[in-house]
């Protein structure tokens, strides 16, 4: 669980750790509504808004933290607490 006064900046420390197609979800408490950050490759991130509305944004690393802070406010109006969930991708090899 983040803080939502926090999240922005955990989100963006999370993400440098990410791999490319690894996946980080963000919930409601409810999980009615949610984001998906995606690693892509060449620096692109993909978010994928499930809620309110439905959207797709590819952006840059340098313009995540911007777009976050208006999709944490339209998708997570009222809530104080953010679940995560970490989704490594799927043909990984170890």
């Amino acid at each position: 669980m983040l803080d939502k006064s926090t999240a922005a900046q955990e989100i963006l420390r999370r993400y440098r750790t990410m791999e490319c197609g690894d996946t980080l979800q963000l919930l409601t408490w409810k999980r009615d509504r949610s984001l998906l950050i995606t690693k892509q490759q060449n620096d692109e991130i993909l978010i994928q808004e499930r809620g309110f509305k439905t959207e797709d944004f590819l952006v840059s690393f340098g313009k995540l933290k911007k777009i976050l802070k208006v999709l944490l406010k339209r998708e997570f109006p009222r809530s104080h607490k953010i679940r995560t969930r970490y989704i490594y991708q799927h043909n990984r090899e170890d």
